[in-house]
């Protein structure tokens, strides 16, 4: 069989996630393969930014690799910035990008794509020929899954059309299951047992329900607060002694009980610069640092302790040789309450102009109003960082995030690619309005299309927020960073959407209405008007 038709099969038989991608000349044929012979579902995105977002957001809320497929070229450079996303998130995904012919120079679309792709990041496979088509993509694939990356299999149009037979072969790599023993052992349960405030931190690397189960029985034996990062939020929402996010966005209340703690255990944590607070929630502590990645040792913060294991292992570990030397418990959580640790003051800012409503307030009437069972969606953006202290998801895959690389517009993409995992619910995208129309207008229509159920919340200022903060704090004019944008509802109605806009709390008072109204399966947009000089970030 050819080359593309063999490619197309295997990832119909392996994939867990959807197909996403933009056609050009040399994909097109594996696209057709995929949905028509092999009856592999496809969503096109309207630009190859969005196809590789849409990848990343299946990818983060499935717990698999994502998958997107685009030609050559410009295809390719339009990536680039997901492609820098995906890394910085540690999100695996697969980009099957089409290439020229080699013999083909004159191409206007040549372009040295290997060199394309490290500069974002990612991992590059060479396809090298027909006959070893299948056996580059199960590598490409593998390595997705140890680096935590995405990795681009680059695919000459010339060679997919070479003749191949097709061969059932294993994308799967082993799961890490050392055993924990040694003097690492015996040191991390010593700086335990001399702890008397100590706090276990979860990262993304810990979130499976086995590892959530052996970190609670820990933390209760040991009686330590828990804590996430910002990857593992909502993990053990609900919990007593539950401190949500560790780091830069912790709550007052959070922040000063790490503060005061004299040990951090962390499960899976990288323990970056956001975490740590700059280094400041770890300083005249204990540290340590367990992951089944040997790269997240040390890569953030250094520890005092650091060990190459599964976070599920190595807490059941602990918990054992603690119970073995009858180690007493910390006491920690007995000076602290048992709830609320995780909620953030919620505030009117301020005067505001007419036809706008508070930030904060609106923020926590809409997640009570939007539906509970969801998957949740934030962009970046000036908004988003006391979103995280206010919004919710029933846990830490159902929320998904791009801000890694700093970088406004990317969620529309996410949102979709999220929404393919759970079709049964709706997706719920938070999104500035400068990030709409930067590049999540593109996919809006994607969304229709496919049938999306997804409602977009734009908290519209009229503004660049973060280049606002910044101009007025220097008493600059603000000019440069305020746009007088269209009404964005009668845009996402041309467009296939529906929605309102929410000036004023009876506007906000009506709205469950008009979501028990909407047509499921479609797309509802919620443009929220805000007062640029009234929006806090911190």
């Amino acid at each position: 069989m050819k080359a593309h038709a063999a490619l197309a099969r295997a990832l119909r038989v392996n994939a867990k996630t959807p197909l996403f991608g933009v056609v050009g000349d040399a994909n097109a044929y594996l696209v057709e393969c995929f949905t028509r012979a092999e009856g592999g579902q496809y969503i096109a995105a309207a630009n190859e930014n969005g196809a590789v977002l849409m990848a990343l957001g299946a990818a983060m809320v499935s717990g698999e690799v994502g998958f997107a497929t685009v030609t050559h070229g410009p295809a390719l450079t339009n990536c680039v910035t997901a492609l820098a996303e995906a890394v910085k998130s540690f999100t695996p995904l697969v980009l099957l990008c089409g290439d020229t012919k080699a013999e083909d120079r004159e191409n206007l679309q040549n372009i040295d794509q290997r060199t394309v792709v490290l500069a974002s990041g990612a991992g590059f496979e060479q396809m090298r020929s027909a006959a070893s088509a299948l056996e580059d993509l199960a590598r490409a694939v593998r390595r997705a899954q140890t680096e935590r990356r995405p990795i681009a299999l680059n695919m000459p149009a010339d060679l997919l059309w070479g003749e191949t037979d097709y061969a059932a072969l294993c994308w799967q790599v082993p799961v890490l299951s050392a055993t924990v023993t040694g003097a690492a052992l015996d040191n991390a349960i010593g700086i335990i047992a001399a702890a008397r405030r100590p706090v276990v931190l979860v990262g993304r690397g810990a979130i499976d329900p086995g590892a959530r189960a052996a970190l609670l029985a820990l933390a209760r034996r040991i009686e330590a607060p828990l804590a996430t990062t910002m990857r593992a939020r909502n993990l053990f929402r609900g919990e007593d002694h539950a401190l949500g996010v560790f780091g830069t966005v912790s709550t007052p209340q959070a922040a000063d009980a790490i503060l005061s703690a004299d040990c951090v255990i962390a499960f899976g944590a990288g323990l970056n610069f956001h975490t740590t607070a700059q280094g400041s929630f770890l300083r005249g502590k204990r540290v340590i640092q367990i992951s089944n990645r040997a790269e997240d040792l040390g890569a953030g913060a250094p520890a005092d302790i650091a060990i190459h294991a599964s976070p599920q292992q190595a807490a059941e570990t602990l918990l054992h040789w603690l119970d073995e030397a009858e180690i007493p418990a910390s006491g920690f959580t007995r000076d602290l309450p048992a709830q609320g640790l995780d909620l953030p003051p919620v505030t009117e800012i301020g005067p505001r102009r007419d036809g706008t409503v508070d930030f904060l307030t609106t923020l926590a009437r809409l997640e009570q109003i939007l539906p509970q069972d969801r998957t949740l969606v934030t962009d970046a953006g000036r908004w988003m960082v006391r979103s995280y202290g206010l919004l919710t998801a029933p846990g830490p895959r159902d929320h998904v995030t791009t801000a890694s690389f700093g970088a406004i517009g990317l969620g529309m993409g996410a949102a979709i690619g999220a929404a393919t995992i759970h079709p049964d619910r709706p997706t719920i995208l938070f999104c500035g309005d400068g990030g709409f129309m930067l590049g999540n207008l593109a996919e809006l229509n994607s969304a229709v299309r496919a049938g999306i159920d997804l409602i977009c919340v734009v908290f519209n200022d009229g503004s660049y927020g973060a280049e606002h903060i910044q101009l007025k704090e220097k008493q600059i004019d603000t000019a440069i960073s305020l746009f007088d944008w269209p009404e964005l509802v009668p845009v996402a109605e041309s467009l296939g959407g529906s929605g309102c806009a929410i000036r004023s709390a009876a506007d906000l008072d009506a709205l469950p209405a008009r979501l028990a109204a909407r047509r499921p399966g479609s797309v509802f947009l919620i443009d929220v008007k805000l007062d640029p000089d009234a929006v806090t970030m911190w």
